[in-house]
């Protein structure tokens, strides 16, 4: 059987997570409507309970929208401890999409993380790329579009919201537990 040299390459171009904490600090984390309710279910939470408790609305600058925000606890992600995201299999979108180049050249990048960082030595992977930032681009617009609407965030009125989001992610687990905790809240 022969190996093929490119695959190993690829294998070995692939970015992998050593757990420094440097993207998780000084840094704002944006959540999209969908985040707010994943991370909310993944806590068990209820959204509005969970929104109160870890997030902050918060316009850049005069003229934008407010959006939501991860609240920080010393210039950290509330949720990193020990270097180690506790929310980790649900978290943010955009944590999701590191070290994406759809937030800035991987050169910028690597100028804002340690050089020990394994983002120093990741090649951009192009397709996974575009896939990842349709996504993101689809949530963070229907958000905008919600909080331009309702000026906060109210699990009644984002749910219509949330649903599409998560329809165009097909994330099928998601909607049926939205579903349902629309029954129980009907």
């Amino acid at each position: 059987m022969r190996s093929n040299i490119a695959t190993v390459k690829k294998e070995m171009d692939r970015f992998e997570c050593k757990r420094c904490g440097a993207c998780c600090r000084e840094r704002d984390v944006p959540l999209t409507l969908d985040d707010i309710f994943r991370l909310s279910d993944f806590m068990n939470m209820d959204p509005d309970e969970f929104f109160k408790a870890y997030c902050e609305e918060v316009a850049k600058d005069s003229d934008t929208v407010i959006l939501p925000f991860l609240k920080k606890e010393d210039d950290k992600c509330c949720f990193l401890e020990d270097n180690i995201c506790q929310v980790n299999f649900v978290k943010p979108s955009v944590c999701e999409c590191m070290p994406s180049t759809m937030f800035g050249s991987l050169e910028y990048l690597r100028t804002q993380m340690p050089r020990d960082c394994a983002i120093q030595n990741t090649k951009p992977n192009n397709s996974d790329d575009e896939r990842r930032r349709k996504s993101y681009v689809v949530a963070t617009m229907l958000t905008s579009i919600y909080y331009s609407k309702y000026g906060t965030f109210k699990f009644e009125y984002a749910r219509p919201f949330i649903y599409r989001i998560l329809l165009f992610k097909r994330n099928r687990e998601h909607i049926y537990r939205l579903m349902c905790s629309e029954v129980l809240v009907n």
